[in-house]
C-alpha cells in the first residue's frame, strides 16, 4: 500500500514539474522575442545614426512592418527606461542601454536553462523511482491497479 501512495506522490510531484516546465518555456519564448525586438531596435538606431538629416528611410515598426520617414534629428533617440518612463538619449547611450538589456535578457535566459536542466534530472530520479516501485509490486505478485500502468506508461 505504501508503494501505491508513493506512486501517486511521484505522479503529483511530476505534474508540478511539467508544469514548471511549461511555465519556464513560456518565459524563455518571451524572453526570445523581446530579445529580437531589442535587436532589432540597436540596428535600427546604430543605422540611423549614419543617416543624414532628411534623408528618406523605411522605419520598422514591428512585425515586419515599415513606415516611410525622415530623418529630422539623427543624433537623439527617446527610449523607454521603464514604467513608462521615455528619457531623450544621445544614440551611443540609447544603443549602449539596449545592449545592456540584451545581456541582463542573456543572463536571464541562461538561469532559465539551468532550471530546466536541474528539473530535467529532478523528473528523470522520478520516474527512476516509479519504475522501481512498479517493478517491486510486480515482484511482489501485486497486480498493478490501473493508476499503477498509467504512472509507470507515463512516466516509465
Amino acid at each position: 500500500m505504501a508503494d501505491r501512495e508513493e506512486l501517486s506522490k511521484i505522479a503529483y510531484e511530476m505534474q508540478v514539474y511539467r508544469e514548471e516546465v511549461q511555465l519556464i518555456q513560456q518565459q524563455m519564448g518571451n524572453l526570445q522575442l523581446n530579445y529580437v525586438s531589442t535587436e532589432s531596435a540597436v540596428r535600427t538606431l546604430e543605422n540611423i545614426g549614419k543617416l543624414n538629416k532628411q534623408e528618406d528611410v523605411l522605419l520598422p515598426i514591428g512585425a515586419g512592418a515599415y513606415i516611410k520617414a525622415k530623418i529630422q534629428d539623427n543624433e537623439v533617440a527617446l527610449i523607454d527606461v521603464g514604467v513608462g518612463v521615455i528619457v531623450e538619449k544621445p544614440i551611443p547611450d540609447a544603443v549602449q542601454l539596449l545592449k545592456s538589456k540584451m545581456k541582463e535578457m542573456d543572463s536571464l535566459r541562461e538561469k532559465l536553462q539551468k532550471n530546466l536542466e536541474d528539473i530535467s534530472k529532478k523528473m528523470k530520479g522520478l520516474e527512476e523511482s516509479a519504475n522501481k516501485l512498479v517493478e517491486k509490486l510486480k515482484g511482489a505478485g501485486v497486480q498493478p491497479t490501473k493508476q499503477d500502468k498509467e504512472v509507470h506508461t507515463e512516466y516509465g
